[in-house]
């Protein structure tokens, strides 16, 4: 095979890898539950294109051992998602962490679209708080793999300031700019040379 169809070939496999690698994502929210007892509330999105592609049916979040304490890994879904989607808990193997293992009970997740509420909680036992796992999405029926991947953290949203103090704010900023340009505006006090107004 000539240098320039390998590298044809390389490229057509790094772009197979690449979307296949974009097709699916899972984003987690952390939610502290109090002390090292921690809720992950996972968004499934398909970013296949509407229309085409398979719907997401079938995946695995995994857990290793070594930072969750596995006895207490504990579904917490909502119960809207139950009648949606069969949810388990796989037990950890030698070397093979636990898993939440999620299987769709009607048509899944359809390209182009996202299932919020997906949730497990856990006692972390590293040090920091819990961050990304690793993910895996599978053919039901086959359990052909379809994509691995890592899950990532929402965005922090940061609170901005109501309308009311916006305009409390503007209102002390135009008092401020007035007294000042009234200060400024007055004529300076005259000092005296007259020592007798010193006595």
């Amino acid at each position: 095979m000539s240098f320039k169809r390998c590298g044809m070939a390389a490229m057509l496999v790094l772009a197979s890898t690449v979307s296949a690698a974009a097709a699916v994502s899972i984003q987690y929210s952390l939610v502290p539950v109090g002390g090292t007892v921690y809720r992950y509330v996972y968004t499934i999105t398909n970013n296949a294109a509407p229309g085409s592609g398979a719907s997401v049916q079938l995946f695995d979040i995994f857990f290793e051992t070594a930072l969750y304490l596995e006895p207490s890994l504990t579904i917490v879904s909502p119960a809207s998602l139950a009648t949606q989607w069969s949810q388990v808990l796989l037990n950890s193997l030698p070397g093979i962490p636990a898993a939440y293992d999620a299987l769709a009970i009607t048509g899944g997740i359809a390209p182009g679209a996202t299932v919020s509420g997906f949730s497990v909680q856990f006692t972390w036992l590293g040090s920091g708080t819990p961050g990304p796992q690793s993910f895996q999405v599978y053919q039901p029926g086959t359990f052909a793999l379809l994509q691995t991947g890592v899950t990532f953290a929402a965005p922090v949203s940061v609170p901005t300031a109501s309308a009311w103090s916006l305009s409390l704010m503007g209102v002390a900023l135009t008092l401020a700019a007035a007294y000042q340009m009234r200060a400024r505006s007055m004529p300076a006090p005259v000092r005296s040379t007259d020592p007798s107004s010193l006595v």
